[in-house]
């Protein structure tokens, strides 16, 4: 998110008297909830604006890498990274209790532009041969518009961009602000040697991944009175990512295909690999947030059964290798954070994504852009995400989280 708003930013303002840096703690992105991801990409959810998000994401990875560019005469930073869009559609199993939800979703889908598809059970077998549907009565199926994409492309591109056009990325980490009239106005930043910076700004962007609550502790969102006594509901949660290697599993036209547990696997090349997991429930979420720590116990006994259940083949795997990253994960209802604090009109934030913020990114960082140029959401209108629903104990619920 902060590379996607610091390159819409520096396109908008190219030529004018507008600096922007992004503190960067881990340049490499070795933890980066982006680069851990599995690069989703898809229109199937419940709300309207996070389907109106989706659309755009296909759209622009469409016509990426032009979809950088505002207009013609933009220029394009050279030798930008291929992000390998993949169009081979997310496929959502609906058991007879939850095919209801489905239908609702698929409305939502279609009311918002989405060409998600309704197939019952034998339309699946037909489509799918290799799926077994017991216990399944409907699928939504999302085609060519749907698929998953390299997110570490598509991150690098928006650096690369960001940085062509003037943006300064400062590897440190931010351990404190100070106040002006009220709002933070200058960080401070540990550099990677160790020497310590400080950064005067007019405006700030916390979007810091799970790390985000902290950041805005620091920032006094969470400390004070008022709207200040609510911090941000965001945090780190760990999730697993298996690969195991089945030559014989579903081929080409495998899609990312989430089962009504939750369970979800897609194919990853054309090596035989594919990549699965699950999200856990609030009660069986990991104790620790160590990306070294990998529970392979969850794959045996919640994620193998599973898809060897939909796919026979699975039922002869090899597990090649697994990691863990952490989502950014907000607790109050799994949604974005997108918008303006309402006391401090100088921070803005852009994160609480809870798993689909890379495909989110594109969209997210050009309303972020639009909100602090112009003053609102012009693209698309993401208010609804606003931070006031936590001061309101409002909760913006969406069905369709993997």
């Amino acid at each position: 998110m902060g590379s996607s708003t610091a390159h819409w930013v520096k396109q908008r303002t190219k030529g004018h008297n507008f600096t922007v840096g992004v503190v960067e703690p881990d340049p490499g992105y070795t933890t980066s909830a982006t680069t851990l991801s599995v690069g989703g990409l898809r229109q199937q959810f419940s709300l309207h604006e996070n389907v109106q998000i989706g659309l755009f994401a296909r759209d622009f990875m469409s016509g990426y890498p032009n979809t950088l560019r505002d207009s013609e005469d933009d220029l394009l930073c050279p030798n930008l990274p291929e992000v390998s869009f993949q169009r081979h559609g997310y496929l959502f199993l609906a058991s007879e209790a939850g095919q209801h939800i489905l239908h609702e979703n698929h409305r939502v889908q279609q009311e918002s532009g989405a060409r998600t598809k309704m197939m019952t059970a034998r339309q699946l077998q037909d489509k799918f041969d290799w799926l077994n549907t017991d216990g399944v009565v409907a699928g939504c199926y999302g085609g060519s518009d749907e698929g998953w994409f390299d997110p570490w492309a598509l991150l690098q591109a928006f650096k690369l961009q960001a940085t062509f056009n003037g943006a300064d990325y400062i590897t440190g980490r931010v351990n404190a602000f100070q106040n002006s009239d009220g709002e933070p106005r200058t960080a401070k930043v540990v550099m990677a040697d160790g020497s310590s910076r400080s950064i005067e700004f007019k405006n700030l962007l916390i979007a810091a991944g799970g790390d985000s609550g902290k950041v805005g502790l620091m920032a006094g969102i969470g400390l004070g009175e008022g709207n200040l006594q609510v911090p941000i509901p965001v945090e780190k949660r760990k999730r697993y990512v298996y690969v195991p290697h089945c030559p014989q599993g579903p081929g080409m036209d495998c899609p990312l295909l989430v089962d009504p547990t939750g369970v979800y696997f897609r194919r990853e090349g054309l090596g035989g690999n594919y990549l699965c997991g699950q999200s856990p429930l609030e009660d069986e979420e990991p104790n620790n947030t160590n990306l070294e720590d990998i529970d392979m116990d969850w794959f045996d006994e919640k994620v193998w059964p599973v898809i060897a259940n939909r796919a026979q083949a699975f039922e002869s795997l090899k597990v090649k290798t697994a990691w863990a990253g952490n989502y950014d994960y907000n607790y109050w209802d799994q949604n974005g954070v997108i918008g303006r604090h309402p006391s401090l009109g100088n921070v803005y934030m852009a994160c609480g994504f809870s798993g689909h913020g890379i495909q989110q990114g594109p969209a997210v960082g050009r309303a972020m852009a639009e909100l602090i140029l112009e003053g609102g959401f012009k693209t698309l209108n993401l208010s609804r995400f606003g931070f006031e629903r936590f001061i309101n104990k409002q909760k913006l619920l969406e069905r369709n989280c993997v």
